[in-house]
């Protein structure tokens, strides 16, 4: 099996795999999955752009060979038989495995981003591939629920029928059957209770396409056995919108799971195409939402009964013409009404012992000052994380004070966030006595 391709958001690499695929052909993909982009929350997308954010290539001047750029969004891309890792920045390109460990866990708290595979690594801890890890994880759990929890549910019908079943259906049965004299054709309204039903299609749907895509045996053995149990289920194509148009049975809970797996796969347009043996899929998510997401999550499960309301994606006009808005990533209300904004800043910040600026650019200043006065507040938190295994600095203040406000300071404190660890435990240990600190909380609060 090939080895991935592995690039760090941003980073710039010779495309070895430029004698396996065309990297037109690629970016033309790429092209089609940005277009058709339904993964996500929209609010995401900030760039109506039709081009493709996540891979540029170009032509290294010096040797000539061709040369591919990451952009800010991480995951996988499996073309033709070759997978590319984007790896998140906190991490080197030789620890795919780690980083992809940490997305899974960091995503399990975004609520914004549509990923039903929160509890993968219990299962498939031992698959290095992130795009194979999805495939196997769909593979073992559904075979498992298909085999042991047959899907069956009342599906209505109209059929015509030489005798009377369910209800007639009073009135196509007076247009197109008493009108033309065939009086013994009776269209009947009914519901009977079928295993070839719309789900276990999709299901056996996916599985055939995934079949075509997957690498490794023993997830083409599970996959093979799924198609096999479901042999009696018709051959038909599905989408985004047959997903969202199944009501599951009630007393089939345990479907809710599969059916957003799914729904993943089928979420963008390299399941979608007609031909079975397509080598096509990838999955790319823009880093800085995930982590925007992910302290969100975390301030919501483990704080939030700190706090009296807490506010997401807080959006507000920032002038009484209601021309320019400002948009605050999270706003916490205090018990006694007091506020605090905490805006998350993907970026890392290096910076030299002489600079008095710690890593903080001026524009982010100026922003976090306009979210002050708008929301009424004198303290904004903004919120870095470090890169693997590297300690956080020392927390860092700036006051801005104005007669305007009548000397009242604002205070903009710049926090490290430690968001890596040997566990999801691990982080959680270390991320929310941080929290606990930055946002001023009671230290005997328990998680």
């Amino acid at each position: 099996m090939e080895q991935p391709f592995n690039l760090v958001e941003n980073q710039t690499r010779t495309a070895d795999f430029v004698a396996r695929i065309s990297l037109s052909d690629l970016d033309q993909y790429l092209d089609e999955v940005w277009q058709s982009r339904v993964q996500f929350d929209y609010s995401f997308y900030r760039d109506v752009s039709t081009k493709q954010p996540f891979l540029t290539f170009g032509q290294d001047l010096k040797t000539g060979k061709s040369t591919v750029k990451a952009g800010k969004y991480v995951g996988f891309i499996q073309y033709e038989g070759v997978t590319i890792q984007i790896l998140p920045k906190l991490f080197q390109p030789e620890q795919a495995q780690l980083a992809f460990k940490h997305l899974i866990w960091w995503l399990s708290y975004c609520q914004r981003v549509r990923f039903p595979f929160s509890n993968l690594l219990g299962d498939v801890e031992l698959v290095e591939e992130f795009p194979e890890a999805l495939i196997s994880y769909f593979a073992q759990t559904t075979s498992r629920l298909v085999g042991s929890l047959p899907y069956s549910q009342y599906e209505e019908r109209t059929e015509t029928l030489p005798f009377l079943r369910g209800r007639l259906n009073v009135q196509q049965y007076l247009n197109t059957s008493i009108s033309q004299g065939n009086w013994h054709h009776l269209i009947c309204d009914y519901e009977p209770f079928l295993y070839n039903n719309r789900l276990n299609q999709i299901i056996k749907y996916v599985a055939r396409k995934l079949n075509s895509l997957c690498r490794t045996t023993e997830t083409h053995r599970f996959l093979e056995k799924l198609i096999f149990t479901l042999d009696e289920v018709d051959d038909l194509p599905a989408t985004v919108q047959d997903c969202d148009s199944l009501h599951l049975n009630r007393f089939y809970q345990e479907y809710e799971d599969c059916l957003a797996m799914c729904r993943f796969f089928l979420s963008d347009s390299y399941l979608t195409q007609p031909d079975i043996d397509q080598q096509q899929f990838c999955f790319l998510v823009p880093m800085d939402y995930v982590y925007e997401g992910f302290i969100t999550g975390v301030c919501q499960s483990h704080l939030g009964s700190q706090f009296q309301k807490i506010t997401p994606q807080a959006t507000e006009w920032l002038t009484e013409e209601e021309i320019f808005k400002i948009r605050n990533d999270i706003l916490l209300t205090y018990p006694d009404r007091s506020k605090i904004i905490v805006d998350t800043k993907y970026k890392i910040r290096n910076y030299l012992p002489s600079d008095k600026k710690t890593g903080v650019i001026q524009d982010d200043l100026y922003q976090m000052v306009s979210y002050a006065l708008r929301q009424n507040t004198q303290e904004v938190l903004l919120l870095y994380p470090i890169a693997h295994d590297q300690q956080p600095a020392l927390e860092q203040q700036f006051t801005v004070t104005s007669e305007l406000m009548a000397n009242k300071p604002i205070h903009i404190r710049a926090v490290d966030l430690t968001i890596t660890g040997k566990t999801k435990q691990a982080i959680l240990n270390q991320l929310l006595p941080q929290l606990t600190t930055a946002l001023k909380l009671p230290a005997d609060h328990e998680y």
